[in-house]
């Protein structure tokens, strides 16, 4: 039932006058009455008899009399605070979400939207208990009484008239990300202004961004970092399509919405879409990193904004990279969830979005910025994906069979370890793997690895695989960049488990002996 019939607000997803957040936000929106129809089917149960007509790229709002009453019960259904103080909002359901997500979402609004304590009005410390694997761990969070959003029929309308106002209004960093004034002596010139319909679709960014928490791998383990958060704003082709995507993304459990890289923090919001191979696939989306820029900071600060182009090849491979390579895990103890994260599957990410192979960088990453070997240990726990990614690519089967070569080497050199090695003790075979290491990175010019390659080869002896394929492996040799078969020589060692002999043989890998599983990260939850 349409109570006007000319609409008092319309939006279009191709204006010419609108940015991302603006489409974002609209989308928001379409989120927004979608859920609030189901709740009140007619228009005779909402404030002003408000209703809508949405399209694919459209939104036109018709109401009765005040715009204020009308606006008022919009704005009022649609951010809510249950009754522990957490963010409600209607968009998302956040009924049928379970309380970690709920949290997760309200952090997430209130460090990237809800920075400044003029925003909203902070209630008590919550208590709560949180289940995790079947135990159950206390944890804190901040409660609201109120904020921002709640109350902006205020300014939307006119004080006296209680009508939509006609003229700009001035905005700030809560309802248009980034937008602040750098000055107060230029905030005339400086200041952001919106017409009142997109001041109101800006109110729904919150709805459809993701959050995420970005994870650098420490040098000190045991030093505790404050959150870095990672909002992604994706860019909207079509309502309906959009809106499904941000429903999908609470499928996920909160301990995989934590990354080290920005890339992965893109790729995540997308890795669920269902790819057709005969249909065209592209997105695109903007990262923004927020973080304290020291401790004494009271809210975090953009850092960083980095936009992400998706295609259907990038997508695809990051599917199998989320399928065969190690996932986030949590470590539950009293009063603290520990998150680990999976650094080597960000890497590989963050090469996806750069447009290069998915093994591209690795050895910048795995020896230049690694001085204390941490990610080149997590290759040893992800070495089956590494496998597999190569089966699944005819490109790089022709490395894999290069490994099979360089691993059977290592293989008669460690045998000889293994041959001296008095009954009772264990060989040194981590010596043996940090001086092969040592020895690629001597490597400075294609001669000089050339060189190391084929004597390495020689002094593992017999080797089945180079005689299967000796044509094929020479060939990859010559052609091939002398870099990138350096970086699957660092693979290949890293990936290598020695034959069974003592307990814990595999561990023997890794520095202090610990198994990389055991290995702290910075990340943490209280």
């Amino acid at each position: 039932m349409i109570v006007s019939t000319q609409p008092k607000i319309s939006l279009s997803l191709h204006a010419a006058d609108t940015t991302i957040m603006h489409r974002v936000g609209m989308t928001g929106l379409y989120m927004t009455l979608k859920r609030l129809e189901k709740q009140y089917p007619l228009p005779r149960q909402r404030g002003g008899h408000i209703s809508w007509f949405l399209t694919a790229d459209t939104i036109e709002l018709f109401w009765e009399g005040s715009d204020f009453i009308a606006l008022s019960w919009l704005i009022n259904e649609s951010f809510q605070l249950d009754d522990t103080g957490l963010i409600h909002l209607v968009g998302l359901d956040n009924d049928r979400i379970d309380l970690r997500q709920k949290i997760h979402i309200h952090e997430g609004i209130c460090a990237v939207f809800l920075r400044l304590n003029k925003f909203y009005q902070a209630g008590e410390i919550i208590n709560t208990e949180l289940t995790f694997e079947e135990k159950q761990v206390e944890y804190q969070y901040k409660s609201l009484t109120w904020y921002a959003h709640q109350t902006f029929a205020e300014k939307l309308c006119e004080a006296d008239t209680q009508q939509l106002r006609h003229d700009y209004i001035e905005i700030t960093s809560w309802l248009y990300l980034g937008g602040i004034v750098r000055h107060a002596r230029t905030q005339n010139t400086t200041k952001l202004e919106e017409k009142p319909e997109y001041a109101l679709a800006l109110l729904f960014v919150p709805v459809v961004c993701h959050y995420c928490l970005l994870h650098i791998p420490s040098e000190d383990l045991k030093e505790r970092k404050p959150h870095r958060y990672l909002v992604v704003i994706p860019e909207i082709k079509d309502f309906e399509d959009a809106s499904q995507r941000r429903w999908r993304l609470q499928q996920f459990e909160t301990k995989q919405l934590h990354v080290s890289t920005l890339g992965e923090a893109g790729l995540l919001y997308y890795s669920l879409d269902d790819i057709q191979p005969e249909v065209g696939y592209y997105q695109a989306c903007q990262v923004w990193l927020y973080e304290k820029t020291n401790k004494a900071s009271r809210q975090p600060t953009l850092m960083s904004i980095e936009e992400i182009k998706i295609d259907k090849n990038i997508l695809i491979t990051y599917q199998q990279v989320q399928k065969y390579f190690k996932t986030n895990y949590q470590i539950i103890k009293y009063k603290q969830i520990f998150i680990k994260v999976n650094p080597i599957r960000s890497l590989i990410a963050d090469n996806l979005v750069k447009g290069i192979h998915w093994w591209s960088n690795l050895w910048e990453k795995l020896v230049i910025e690694d001085s204390k070997e941490y990610l080149f240990n997590q290759l040893f726990s992800n070495r089956e994906g590494l496998i597999i990614m190569a089966e699944n690519s005819e490109e790089d089967k022709q490395y894999l069979i290069f490994i099979k070569v360089f691993q059977q080497a290592m293989k008669g050199n460690f045998a000889k370890i293994y041959a001296k090695t008095e009954e009772g003790k264990d060989p040194p075979i981590k010596k043996k793997v940090e001086r092969l290491r040592a020895e690629l990175n001597y490597c400075y010019d294609e001669l000089s690895f050339k060189e190391y390659l084929s004597d390495f080869l020689v002094r593992g002896g017999l080797n089945k695989y180079f005689n299967e394929h000796q044509e094929e492996i020479a060939l990859l040799i010559k052609k091939s960049p002398w870099q990138e078969i350096r970086i699957w020589s660092l693979l290949a060692i890293a990936s290598y488990k020695p034959k069974d002999k003592p307990t814990n043989m595999d561990d023997s890998l890794f520095p202090n002996n610990q198994k990389v599983e055991e290995v702290n990260y910075e990340s943490e939850e209280e």
